[in-house]
């Protein structure tokens, strides 16, 4: 695993998804400083910051193919506090991605100073094959959503079936 501040976020991050119950529960209010300590400023494999939640079709079946993780709505590609409060819209944006991958998500509500956030957890999906709606096969890699093509396709297929 890498080391520095990335490679330590990502661990407390991986750690935090392992016992989800550690993360802020709903309603939760956190100071700046503690939701980014928490989170990390960095984006990787398992968190992903949204300005809001118009572009989560290839996000979260990405997420569900790798280890799972978090997307942050409400922070700008800049990682300034924007906010994204859960409304029905929102709500809504967040069910359809996720309906239409098969991926059955959390939804969390808190805020950040008073800033409104939502948390979309995504979980691992290791028995089955998730793609985006038009049929992608994605994978994270890093803070990119990776298509899988050609041989990585194959090679990726056939290991989860032989984990079955």
């Amino acid at each position: 695993m890498a080391r520095g501040p990335s490679g330590l976020a990502a661990n407390l991050l991986s750690t935090m998804m392992d016992r989800e119950h550690d993360l802020p529960r709903d309603g939760a209010a956190l100071r700046p400083r503690a939701f980014w300590r928490l989170l990390g400023r960095l984006e990787h494999e398992r968190l992903e910051f949204k300005r809001s939640a118009n572009h989560l079709r290839d996000a979260i079946p990405a997420m569900a193919m790798s280890e799972g993780g978090i997307i942050v709505l409400g922070v700008s590609d800049e990682h300034e506090l924007v906010g994204r409060a859960l409304d029905q819209q929102t709500l809504d944006r967040i069910t359809t991605a996720a309906c239409e991958c098969g991926v059955d998500v959390g939804v969390r509500a808190i805020s950040v100073g008073r800033v409104p956030i939502t948390l979309v957890l995504v979980p691992a999906v290791r028995d089955r094959i998730v793609t985006t709606p038009d049929g992608r096969l994605l994978r994270r890699v890093g803070a990119t959503n990776y298509p899988l093509r050609g041989d990585a396709l194959s090679r990726f297929v056939s290991a989860r079936l032989a984990t079955r």
